[in-house]
């Protein structure tokens, strides 16, 4: 694949606090088809989700995804000297296959090359979608986790 910078107006914030309840939602819905193959019939209970998500939530690891101005994503990743760290690209639902997400991981493959680092993802094995998505970047498995793939 390609990775010359993509020309789509998108833009990173750092997550903060506030940004909680915004990423939650993110990630109920971007996250919901994952959820619903592993669990199908499960009932949500969201304020229980909610509550286990605002105990694991890390904001200096996450970024906003913006579109235009307008709140729309987020990007977990972990920069460090060894690696970059996938932990998940999740947009919303309306906001997809807009060529967002492909523009943000070729902008991180070219980020990966200029300092000399490999971009190590996260990827759920029940996440059909998103493995064949970094796929088409030639991304392999390397090794698996319990309920990771890629």
């Amino acid at each position: 694949m390609d990775t010359e910078l993509l020309q789509v107006d998108y833009t990173l914030r750092q997550a903060t606090a506030e940004d909680v309840a915004f990423l939650f939602r993110v990630s109920t819905d971007a996250m919901r088809p994952v959820v619903e193959a592993l669990h199908p019939g499960r009932f949500f209970d969201s304020e229980t989700e909610f509550r286990a998500y605002q105990e694991k939530f890390v904001p200096t690891e996450i970024e906003i995804i913006q579109y235009k101005g307008v709140d729309i994503g987020r990007l977990r990743i972990v920069r460090s000297l060894e690696s970059l760290y996938v932990g998940g690209i999740q947009i919303l639902p309306e906001f997809q296959n807009r060529g967002i997400g492909t523009a943000i991981l070729t902008d991180l493959i070219h980020e990966s090359s200029e300092i000399g680092v490999p971009i190590l993802l996260e990827v759920h094995e029940a996440n059909v979608k998103a493995q064949n998505f970094y796929r088409k970047f030639g991304f392999v498995k390397e090794e698996q986790k319990k309920g990771s793939c890629i």
